[in-house]
């Protein structure tokens, strides 16, 4: 049985001090020790995904068609529509590589590089209903706009860092830019009719930025006028590998820090309410063109443009917004994998981060029914939907390359056809992974037979399985 990387610590340790003390190393002890003499892991992906918890495939399809779209379209979306609705999605890609070990040592330089769109998207189910059906059906209740608001940005990352060969442990620095980005959202608000009509109750607590030096007009959006920001943030893997069981986890990080915006770009706020009666709106505090402030107003004041209402007094616009220190849209990853057999495996995965309203969970299985091709089925809940499938296969293309590809929701992929009609996303991943070469421990993306095998030890207790590098 080989020795565990553990157990072959001390060991190192031992004969590094003999060959100081002795002047050289006993060559039975030398050959035992682990030489890497090949560079680590590296991978290249893509990926794609649109999900959402409220609006179907079919629907979007519709819409995206136009003409007229009647009521009874609306009244079937909002049938299931939850009190908070979300829409998300991401596009991207990575590249990850590793040196050979400097020196002799465990350590190797790690580094990647990358891009990726995020977009994330919630709206209340109260403000559907308002701005497709009307409020004739819900006069005297309070609808809520609150948590209603939108974020989209594009970012440009690198990192640098160390990988430790035996551990597979790694660290990096990531320098982050943020190319673009925008974003609004009312932090409080509500609307409330009356049952007999006469009364109408708004309040308003919105707000609105975009990294942009001026505003964008007809003739379009300039690239010069994008203001970039600049963020730092740490990257890495937490590998932990059972010596008893053929059990894996692992905890990947990207990404966690923050942003730093320049001074400048617009900045937009809205603060007020009001309340009418009959004819008349009477302002509980506005201000006129003077500064002073005026007296109630009515419909007809405001019809003829007798309103002498300051804007600014209703709504904060600058385009020289101040300095902001923002988090970078992070995301942790943790993967939890078994091998029962030396053909099945079992996983679970939590995914968090990326502006995600909700954590993402997936459960599932893969089969290795040979030693080139691993394929394999998950449920996956949370993040901006609800339950869908997932599959995935993994194919080694050569001694130390492996292609892999994740469909998430695959009906959802054809687009404007009833069998995607009721799906509400999909997704796709790409990826191309070199394993580890000679002298690294190898954490598995995917099922490895040796990692399946067990042996009774002679000195295990009660017959408890040890598991062979």
């Amino acid at each position: 049985m080989t020795t565990s990387p553990c157990r072959a610590l001390p060991r190192a340790v031992v004969v590094t001090m003999l060959s100081f003390a002795c002047g050289g190393v006993p060559s039975g002890l030398a050959q035992e020790l682990p030489v890497v003499t090949e560079n680590g892991p590296s991978s290249v992906e893509v990926w794609a995904d649109q999900r959402s918890n409220a609006l179907s495939s079919g629907f979007l399809h519709t819409v995206h068609q136009g003409g007229f779209l009647g009521r009874e379209l609306f009244e079937e979306m909002l049938e299931g529509h939850p009190s908070l609705g979300g829409m998300g999605g991401q596009a991207g890609w990575a590249m990850r590589g590793c040196t050979k070990p400097l020196h002799g040592k465990p350590w190797a330089l790690s580094y990647a590089i990358g891009s990726d769109v995020l977009v994330s998207t919630l709206w209340r189910r109260d403000l559907m209903e308002l701005t497709f059906l009307g409020n004739a059906a819900s006069l005297g209740e309070q609808h809520y706009l609150t948590g209603t608001g939108m974020r989209i940005g594009v970012f440009n990352r690198i990192s640098f860092g160390a990988e430790h060969a035996e551990t597979r442990q790694r660290i990096e620095l990531s320098f982050v830019q943020r190319l673009a980005g925008a974003e609004w959202g009312v932090a409080r608000g509500g609307f409330r009719v009356t049952e007999g009509a006469d009364t109408m109750q708004v309040d308003v607590q919105a707000f609105g930025a975009a990294s942009l030096d001026v505003l964008p007009d007809t003739s379009g959006l300039a690239f010069r006028d994008a203001l970039p920001a600049h963020g730092i943030g740490i990257s890495g893997t937490l590998p932990w590998k059972s010596e008893v069981l053929p059990v894996q986890f692992v905890v990947n990080f990207r990404d966690s820090g923050v942003l730093f915006e320049r001074p400048g770009g617009l900045y937009a706020a809205v603060d007020t309410g009001f309340t009418t009666t009959g004819l008349r709106i009477p302002f509980t505090s506005y201000f006129n063109e003077a500064g002073e402030e005026a007296d109630d107003l009515t419909w007809q004041d405001i019809v003829e443009g007798n309103s002498d209402i300051s804007e600014d007094s209703l709504v904060f616009v600058t385009d020289s917004a101040a300095r902001r220190t923002l988090l970078l849209p992070s995301r942790i990853h943790a993967d939890l994998s078994w091998w029962p057999s030396e053909h099945w495996q079992v996983r679970a995965q939590v995914h968090a981060g990326s502006w995600m309203p909700q954590p993402q969970l997936t459960a599932g299985f893969g089969w290795t029914p040979s030693d080139r091709i691993a394929l394999g089925a998950d449920v996956r809940s949370g993040g901006w939907g609800g339950i869908r499938p997932v599959t995935w296969m993994r194919l080694r293309v050569s001694k130390r390359r492996v292609l892999g590809i994740d469909i998430e929701d695959p009906l959802g992929l054809f687009w404007g056809s009833k069998v995607a009609a009721h799906t509400y996303g999909r997704g796709i991943r790409i990826s191309l992974r070199r394993v580890p070469g000679q002298g690294w421990t190898r954490t598995s993306q995917w099922p490895h037979r040796e990692a399946a095998r067990k042996e009774i030890d002679e000195d295990s207790i009660f017959g408890k399985p040890r598991v062979s590098p």
